[in-house]
């Protein structure tokens, strides 16, 4: 490959912009620092790359191709010249670049000039209308032409512009994947073919989904007017959506400075798509999910299109398509449903007023729960959190029991439970088969808490209330994780081993992260599906995967305790160096995150938030106020940069030393 300017620029101690200007005398440089980088170029040979560049240099009639641009102020329209330049350069002609401020006149003064001069080989333009009759001219002229980013409606013209249409379907489908409906769609109030396609892309999700498309939901705004936030607002206070998508890239930025001045929190009062995957984006709070348009793809068709134009090859006019990736992070929130579809409510909407707090105190109620197993870290805190929060009311905590997993067990202990006569019963069935019946008989007497899941043949008047993490968003961060850490590894193959049991949410957290993969990640295939109803049993199903799938590279598992048996099978077949990603955030799984063995990350539930929450929901059933039915508590998702964090955050306080060394050793 040899010398390069950046190698250049490194030994001098200097930016590559600064190199550049000596090269083209472009700009002033100081001499002693002029001199000095003419001296590397000449040493280290790199003069005579410059001078094949030079000679490759057209000079005098029809060296130049003109670029009529609206503006430099869009990175769109920055990154295009700078890919186009280069490229155009490789053919020895230079790029010349017109500023149209997207108005017309302007337009047609800079046209007609670009036709005149005879060192105009050729133009690439983005064009400021889409009527045929204001390019007439210069669709009747002799010099070669090709649009881009936009079109212009003839029969006569080839252009090359980004997948609208699918880009704003792609956008629509993952958010109605994520489980919303009232869904806006922003767009340019000058409308154009580009305009037209995002719409057809929304209309076609709506449409394959089942959603009814409602023209109300679209939302016209012009970025040059000094009242389009306000109308941004009065368009959200009217329609309140729950996620909006913007078709265009300064549309986004409207809209995120909108939200801002008025206190709309994205996501969690509305969700947000942007159009353009600018730097910033990435770091905006939250990170900004984005349509990412291939800029320099663009760029570089259409100059390898144009080149053909110059060797007298007819294209045949159309519009040939760019792909646009969505590029998923954390502004669009997964809106959680309950058994019976019913919309997640937030925690923070289960609040007491002092009144009610004085009829809890006044009140002598008792309440009981009944666990599944409380040999984990997640039902400490749970307990913990419970615990307190009933507690700080008045309500007291007759027992809690531990059904070690075993159906008949907790049908025995509820027996006992009832006995005492608790006001209310907070449990989480072993099995949602075998323990119906048992719950079924105590509704009659008690109020029913559930946490994560309910006993089969319940309806919604069987129970009081069902608290569980946001399993759609708990499955869709792990499938996540799993994708970004094979995203940029060529053709890769996975394996899942979900939980058998026939638990809602369980199933439901599988089945998104299993979404999430095929979805968003082409190049990550799953070849095997197995599930495991003992946790022990999660040993040999992983064993006999990876005899049967030995290509396998990483695995999805669907909680720690099962990804600790996986562990145990993989180590015996001499394979950890399969990458896993689980659930819930406890000791001996974080060991393997924080030395960056084999697990590479996990989403994790926050159980001590969810007690509170489940304390709280027991609360207002207790008197007499359930229309809580199913409340959602957002997961987190944890890696190995952010377990120390994480760690204080789901546990209370600091993470074990073993653990901390680790990470520090690994980060600093």
């Amino acid at each position: 490959m040899g010398v390069t300017i950046n190698d250049i620029a490194k030994e001098a101690g200097v930016s590559i912009a600064t190199v550049s200007h000596v090269i083209n005398k472009t700009r002033y440089v100081r001499p002693e620092l002029a001199e000095k980088i003419e001296e590397i170029i000449e040493r280290t040979g790199y003069i005579d790359k410059i001078a094949g560049k030079m000679k490759k240099l057209k000079i005098g009639k029809q060296s130049e191709i003109a670029f009529v641009v609206p503006n430099v102020d869009s990175s769109v329209y920055t990154k295009m010249l700078s890919t186009v330049s280069k490229a155009l350069g490789e053919h020895g002609y230079i790029l010349t670049t017109y500023l149209s401020e997207d108005d017309l006149q302007r337009e047609q003064q800079i046209l007609a000039g670009v036709r005149t001069n005879k060192r105009h080989a050729a133009i690439l333009i983005v064009p400021t209308s889409e009527k045929e009759s204001d390019y007439r001219t210069l669709l009747q002229s002799d010099i070669p032409f090709i649009c881009l980013d936009r079109t212009i409606r003839s029969s006569q013209v080839y252009s090359i512009m980004p997948d609208n249409s699918q880009a704003i379907y792609m956008a629509t489908s993952h958010l109605v994947k994520r489980g919303h409906e009232n869904i806006a769609l922003f767009l340019d109030k000058h409308s154009n073919i580009t305009g037209e396609e995002r719409l057809d892309g929304y209309k076609k999700a709506l449409l394959d989904f089942g959603i009814n498309y409602q023209e109300e939901r679209i939302g016209y705004f012009s970025t040059a007017e000094e009242e389009t936030e306000q109308e941004i607002h009065s368009f959200y206070e009217r329609i309140k959506p729950t996620a909006i998508v913007a078709g265009g890239n300064k549309l986004t930025l409207e809209l995120l400075k909108a939200l801002e001045s008025y206190g709309i929190d994205c996501p969690q009062d509305v969700s947000v798509i942007g159009f353009g995957d600018e730097a910033w984006c990435a770091l905006a709070s939250p990170p900004l999910t984005a349509l990412n348009q291939n800029v320099e793809k663009m760029g570089e068709l259409a100059v390898e299109k144009l080149i053909l134009k110059l060797n007298g090859l007819a294209l045949d006019p159309q519009i040939e398509r760019t792909p646009i990736q969505l590029q998923i992070r954390k502004s669009t929130q997964v809106i959680g449903r309950g058994p019976f579809g019913e919309k997640a409510i937030s925690p923070e909407m289960l609040t007491l007023s002092s009144e009610e707090v004085d009829r809890l105190k006044a009140g002598n109620f008792k309440v009981a729960i009944s666990f599944h197993f409380t040999g984990t870290n997640w039902s400490r805190l749970h307990e913990t959190g419970i615990r307190h929060t009933l507690e700080k009311y008045g309500v007291r905590v007759l027992t809690v029991t531990d059904a070690h997993f075993d159906p008949a067990l907790q049908v025995t202990q509820l027996d006992g439970i009832r006995m005492q006569n608790p006001d209310a019963i907070i449990a989480i069935p072993v099995d949602d088969k075998a323990t119906a019946k048992k719950f079924k008989e105590i509704s009659k007497s008690a109020l029913l808490v559930f946490i994560s899941t309910i006993p089969d043949g319940f309806q919604k008047d069987d129970y009081a209330s069902c608290i569980s993490v946001n399993e759609e968003e708990n499955g869709q961060n792990a499938g996540m994780i799993l994708g970004q850490f094979f995203k940029n590894r060529g053709q890769v193959k996975i394996g899942m081993i979900n939980h058998g049991a026939p638990f809602h949410g369980t199933q439901l957290r599988d089945m998104m992260a299993e979404q999430m993969i095929r979805d968003s990640f082409p190049n990550i295939e799953i070849v095997a599906i197995d599930h495991f109803y003992e946790i022990n049993r999660a040993y040999d199903v992983c064993k006999q995967m990876m005899t049967q799938h030995p290509d396998i590279e990483g695995l999805y598992i669907s909680w720690d305790r099962p990804a600790l048996e996986a562990i145990k099978a993989l180590k015996e077949l001499n394979r950890e160096d399969v990458s896993i990603v689980t659930f819930d955030l406890d000791e001996e799984i974080s060991r393997y995150l924080a030395n960056g063995t084999m697990v590479r990350g996990l989403s994790t539930q926050r159980p001590y938030e969810q007690g509170v929450a489940v304390a709280l929901a027991t609360a207002k059933a207790l008197l007499g106020n359930d229309p809580y039915k199913y409340i959602g508590v957002e997961p987190l998702q944890v890696l190995p940069r952010n377990l120390l964090k994480a760690w204080r955050e789901i546990n209370h306080e600091p993470a074990p030393k073993e653990i901390e060394d680790a990470v520090n050793n690994k980060f600093t």
